[in-house]
């Protein structure tokens, strides 16, 4: 084995790295994207340990070779229960530091082009349903406009469907977010940024 590859503190510094400059510095992902990376990585370190025996401050970049990630991925599915969605998000993360291993560590090339071949799982997605006119209506008129309680509510539904704002956008609505005057609107904040 190349020795670069065995090195369980070349495998740490590259996963810092990847953390803090390609992630943070280099494609300023949002916060919550660099939380699900972070999550994926404690899973996956967690699945080294047991299967490996090696904590995670001992595991080198080869120990973390194909075979390992699909027997990961399994894992996900089989005992954590997770759907094929979160399984091919956990992949996703893991590509994104294959790709950047590749780059960054050129004796680790043959490693990472065997990750990157792991296929995403295909899955069936649900048709979205919608609501008729009268339904939304319905909707929209159902809180008791004579309580306070009743207008907040209309308010709120009649803006989510307005704009089309996520719940998570709607409640984190600020005052200063709010323009009332000539051409009333309001400033959304999008996934976490």
């Amino acid at each position: 084995m190349i020795p670069l590859l065995a090195d369980p503190a070349e495998f740490a510094a590259l996963v810092q790295r990847f953390f803090a400059e390609r992630l943070l510095q280099q494609q300023a992902v949002s916060p919550r994207t660099v939380a699900a990376y972070r999550d994926t990585f404690r899973l996956l370190l967690g699945y080294a340990e047991r299967q490996l025996g090696k904590p995670p401050a001992r595991l080198a970049l080869g120990d973390v070779d194909a075979e390992l990630i699909l027997g990961f991925l399994a894992h996900l599915e089989a005992e954590r229960h997770n759907t094929v969605r979160s399984r091919n998000a956990r992949l996703a993360a893991v590509r994104a530091f294959a790709r950047y291993v590749a780059l960054q560590c050129p004796p680790a090339l043959l490693l990472a082009q065997r990750i990157l071949a792991i296929p995403m799982k295909r899955f069936d997605k649900p048709l979205l349903g919608f609501l008729s006119r009268d339904e939304v209506q319905a909707l929209l008129t159902a809180p008791d406009p004579a309580t306070w309680y009743g207008r907040r509510d209309r308010v709120l539904l009649q803006l989510l469907y307005n704009t089309g704002a996520r719940v998570s956008e709607l409640i984190g609505i600020r005052v200063d977010d709010l323009e009332l005057d000539v051409t009333p609107s309001v400033r959304l904040h999008g996934k976490g940024r």
